[in-house]
């Protein structure tokens, strides 16, 4: 029987300047998703695509949590009962931070209601989509209608003790947030995103206003369709899960 010779001790050879070269792995961003799921995959899409001519191994690292069983956010707000929307931010975001996220986006806007109760140690590593709106509104200057769900309007999350961001913002009269609402369920059942235009070449003009705020996460699904209609130079936004997947790409969130 022929024995097989154990390889000769040779020491490894040492790493070569291409490889010495190689930059390192951006930073692993979580995802608190699902609320809805939609949303939050189209927020990975903006991540990743368009596809740059980087290795693969330098793409954007992102852990997403996606668990579409969270209550609903509005009517949690509407009711006053906000524990149970507390309890599936904080485990979605503590699961994050324990499997290595260095930064975490909660990827609904209403959700943010309870995001100021985390723990420091949790609340440090999250990206506020407020604070986002609120710095690109600052640097923007200009006045925007504001695109919310019910529930963000009710607990004014964008604008309560922010009178600065209250300056910039156009809030939608009681009616017209109603139909706002409809609209963002039917995005959230898988409705054409192109659909959102009527309501928006209604509202807009009602109020005076071109811009608005997507303060709402299915409407990244809005800006996404309008942007890759050529439309945007018709319907400017601020979009933060836009302005996200922009620093998740370029490493700087």
């Amino acid at each position: 029987m022929t024995r097989l010779s154990a390889p000769p001790d040779h020491p490894a050879p040492a790493p070569s300047d291409r490889a010495r070269d190689v930059p390192p792995a951006l930073p692993l961003v979580g995802v608190v998703g699902g609320m809805g799921p939609l949303a939050s995959t189209e927020l990975l899409r903006s991540v990743y695509l368009p596809a740059d001519d980087r290795p693969e191994q330098q793409a954007p690292r992102v852990l997403l949590w996606s668990d579409p069983a969270v209550v609903d956010r509005t009517e949690a707000i509407g009711a006053g009962r906000l524990e149970a929307l507390y309890r599936a931010v904080e485990k979605a975001v503590e699961g994050l931070v324990t499997a290595g996220a260095e930064r975490v986006v909660v990827a609904c806007v209403t959700a943010h209601r309870v995001l100021g109760d985390l723990p420091p140690a949790l609340l440090s590593r999250c990206v506020s989509l407020v604070d986002v709106v609120h710095e690109e509104l600052a640097r923007d200057g200009r006045p925007h209608l504001l695109l919310c769900t019910k529930g963000t309007a009710q607990a004014g999350i964008l604008t309560a003790g922010r009178p600065t961001a209250a300056r910039h913002l156009v809030a939608l009269r009681p009616d017209d947030q109603e139909a706002l609402h409809r609209e963002v369920y039917r995005l959230k059942t898988g409705g054409d995103p192109l659909g959102t235009l009527d309501f928006l070449r209604t509202v807009l003009p009602r109020y005076g206003v071109r811009r608005f705020v997507a303060a709402c996460t299915e409407l990244h699904l809005v800006t996404r369709a309008v942007e890759a209609a050529g439309l945007s130079a018709e319907f400017p936004a601020i979009d933060p899960l836009a302005v996200v997947a922009g620093r998740i790409k370029n490493g700087e969130l």
